[in-house]
C-alpha cells in the first residue's frame, strides 16, 4: 500500500523503504543473528506447556512471540499505511468503532453511537477508559484526533476515507459529535481502522507527547522497544479499561525474513506464531506437529498499473491499456503464480460484500483477438513495455511473469525488472510523472468496497496522480457510490465504478491476496479469524493466554 503526496515525498519514500526493505513475504534469505532470533527459547510457560501433557489449559502472564517476514519504522497511526504497522499499532491505540470476522461495525472507544439523520454521527465514550499513563480520555481527545486527522498540514492518506467531514465537535466530555457535508456511507468503517486512532491529544498540544517517535494509547499493551530489523516488544497495560484483560504480559514481534526460517521456528515451538504472504506456506506448514494453519482471506488486491501519464509512456492511449487488459490471463496467474489461492477481482474487493461480479466487468473476460484488434485501431504494432516486479512481495515477480507470458500471445512483449527498493519507490510513486511504464503491485481493499475507490481519484490521492488516469464521470460515480445507502442501489452504483475503471484501464485489478498464519495452537489459546479486512490477524491478541498442561 503506497501513498504519495509531493510535499511528503522524502517522508513517504522513507517510510516504504523501512516498511519494504526486508520483503513482506520472506522473498529474503534470514542473516545469522534474525535465524539465532528466531530459534531462541520461548517464555517458560510455554516452553513448560511444550514438554508437559497433551491436555492445555490457558494461564495467565507470559510472553506471546510472533515472527513476521519484515520490519517497519512508522510510528504515528495517522501517517501509517503499511499493514504490518497496523498490526502493531492495534496493540496500542484503539478507535471510536472497530470490526470483527464478520465485517460487522462494533463498540470500541464509543461504547454506542447514533445517527439523528443521514449526515450526523453522536458518539459515547466508554466510561472508565485511561491512556497508559493514567489520565482518562476524554471528548476532546475524540476531537481533537480526527481534526488532527483530517489536517492536510498532518499529510494523511487516510483523510478522504472518512468523507466530507464538516464538523467535530464535543457535546460534553464523553459525548462526540461528527457532522458530514453529505452522506457518505462508508464512514463508520473508517473509523474502524487504526489509522483513525484516538490520540492523547492533551499530552500531543502540550508537546510530552510525539506520535512519530512514541506510542501512547489506551490499548491492552504499552510500546517497550523497537531494535531495528530484529523486534518490537510490547508489555502489559496494567490501566486497560477491558476487565480481565489482556491476558499476557507482553507481545514480543521478531523479525525474521525467510519463510523456511519461520516454519521452523513454530515447529520447535520458540515462536508461538508466525506470518507469511508467500502462497505457498501452508505447504510449507502441513504436518506440523501442534500448528494451526489459517489462511486468513482479505479484501488485498494485487493491481496492474499502467502509467497512462506520462507521455513517454505506451499507455497515453486507452485504448492500449484496455488492450493490456484483455490480455491477461487471471486464471494462469490465481493457479501458477498465487498456487491457487484468492480469486479473481474488480476493483471492489471480490473478499467483500456488494462487490462486482467480475464476469460482468468490461475487459475482464480474456479475449486475445480483441486485444489485437484494439492494438491494431491505435496503430501500434510489436508493442514492448518494461513491467515492474517490486521487491517487496516475492508473489508480484511470478505474477509478473505470467502477465508477459499471456501478453504475449497478443503479440505484446513485456520485459520484466525488479529494480532496487529505492528506485521503485522513486519512480513509481515520488516522480510526478511516474518515470515507468507498468508495475504489479497490491493495494488494500477495506471494510468497505466503496473505500478504496477514493484512492482513484487522483485529486484525492496524489500517489497514484502520477501515472494513473481519473475522470469526472469516474468521480461522481464514486460520490454517488459512497452516498447510496440502499443495498439494491448500491450494487448498481458499485457496479458502475467497477465498469469505468475498467474501461479506463488505468488500473487494473487482478486477483484478491490472502495471508497465511501459523498458530502453535498446543501453547497459545486464542483464535485467529478466518477473514480480517484490515490484516490485523491477531486482532483478539488482548485475550490470547499460553497454556500448560
Amino acid at each position: 500500500m503506497t501513498r504519495f503526496r509531493t510535499s511528503l515525498a522524502l517522508l513517504t519514500c522513507a517510510a516504504l523503504l523501512a516498511a519494504c526493505g526486508g520483503g513482506d513475504d520472506d522473498s529474503t534469505a534470514s542473516t545469522s543473528e534474525e535465524s539465532s532470533a528466531a530459534s531462541a527459547e520461548p517464555t517458560a510457560s510455554a516452553d513448560e506447556s511444550a514438554s508437559s501433557g497433551d491436555s492445555a489449559a490457558p494461564t495467565g502472564g507470559g510472553v506471546l512471540i510472533v515472527a513476521e517476514g519484515q520490519d517497519t519504522a512508522e510510528m504515528d497511526p495517522q501517517t501509517s499505511f503499511f499493514d504490518m504497522t497496523w498490526r502493531l499499532q492495534a496493540m496500542i491505540y484503539e478507535t471510536l468503532v472497530t470490526t470483527n470476522e464478520n465485517l460487522e461495525i462494533v463498540p470500541a472507544l464509543a461504547a454506542s453511537w447514533t445517527q439523528p439523520d443521514d449526515t450526523t454521527y453522536v458518539f459515547s465514550l466508554q466510561p472508565g477508559v485511561t491512556f497508559s499513563n493514567g489520565r482518562a480520555l476524554s471528548a476532546d481527545d475524540v476531537v481533537g484526533s480526527l481534526q488532527r486527522l483530517i489536517d492536510p498540514a498532518t499529510g494523511s492518506y487516510w483523510a478522504p476515507q472518512l468523507g466530507p467531514v464538516e464538523s467535530i465537535t464535543a457535546v460534553d466530555a464523553s459525548t462526540v459529535e461528527v457532522t458530514l457535508s453529505s452522506p457518505y456511507e462508508p464512514f463508520l468503517a473508517a473509523l474502524a481502522n487504526v489509522s483513525a486512532a484516538v490520540l492523547p491529544m492533551e499530552e500531543l498540544t502540550a508537546g510530552s507527547f510525539d506520535p512519530t517517535t512514541q506510542m501512547l494509547g489506551t490499548g491492552p499493551f504499552e510500546f517497550g522497544e523497537h531494535l531495528p530489523d530484529q523486534s518490537w516488544t510490547f508489555i502489559r497495560n496494567d490501566t486497560y479499561w477491558r476487565d480481565g484483560l489482556p491476558v499476557l504480559d507482553g507481545v514480543e514481534v521478531r523479525v525474521v525474513p525467510d519463510d523456511a526460517t519461520r516454519v521452523a521456528a513454530l515447529r520447535d515451538g520458540s515462536v508461538h506464531a508466525a506470518y507469511f504472504a508467500s502462497p505457498d506456506a501452508p505447504a510449507l506448514l502441513d504436518g506440523a506437529d501442534g500448528v494451526e494453519v489459517t489462511v486468513q482471506g482479505s479484501s488485498d488486491m494485487y493491481w496492474l498499473m499502467l502509467n497512462g501519464v506520462n507521455a513517454d509512456s505506451p499507455f497515453t492511449d486507452q485504448r492500449v491499456r484496455q488492450a493490456v487488459a484483455y490480455a491477461i490471463d487471471r486464471d494462469a496467474i490465481i493457479a501458477n503464480a498465487l498456487a491457487g489461492t484468492g480469486q479473481a477481482t474488480a476493483v471492489a474487493s471480490a473478499g467483500l460484500a456488494g462487490a462486482c461480479p467480475v464476469d460482468q466487468v468490461p475487459t475482464f473476460t480474456r479475449d486475445v483477438e480483441q486485444a489485437k484488434a484494439l492494438l491494431a485501431e491505435a496503430g501500434v504494432e510489436n508493442l514492448t513495455f518494461e513491467l515492474i516486479a517490486p521487491p517487496t512481495l516475492s508473489t508480484l515477480s511470478p505474477i509478473a511473469q505470467v502477465i508477459q507470458q499471456s501478453l504475449g500471445e497478443a503479440g505484446i512483449t513485456v520485459e520484466v525488472v525488479t529494480p532496487e527498493i529505492g528506485a521503485y519507490i522513486d519512480s513509481v510513486y515520488v516522480q510526478q510523472p511516474g518515470q515507468f511504464d507498468g508495475v504489479v503491485d497490491y493495494f488494500a481493499g477495506y471494510l468497505d468496497p466503496r473505500m478504496v475507490m477514493q484512492f482513484l481519484v487522483p485529486e484525492r490521492n496524489p500517489t497514484l496522480a502520477g501515472f494513473s488516469v481519473g475522470s469526472e464521470e469516474l468521480t461522481a460515480a464514486i460520490d454517488a457510490a459512497a452516498a447510496t445507502s440502499e443495498p439494491a442501489d448500491r450494487g448498481a452504483a458499485v457496479a458502475t465504478v467497477c465498469d469505468l475503471t475498467a474501461e479506463l484501464s488505468a488500473i487494473v485489478p487482478i486477483a484478491t491476496k490472502e495471508s497465511t498464519i501459523g498458530l502453535r495452537s498446543d501453547l497459545v489459546a486464542g483464535d485467529v479469524a478466518g477473514f480480517d479486512a484490515y490484516d490485523i490477524y491477531l486482532r483478539d491478541v488482548a485475550s490470547f493466554s499460553l497454556t500448560e498442561g
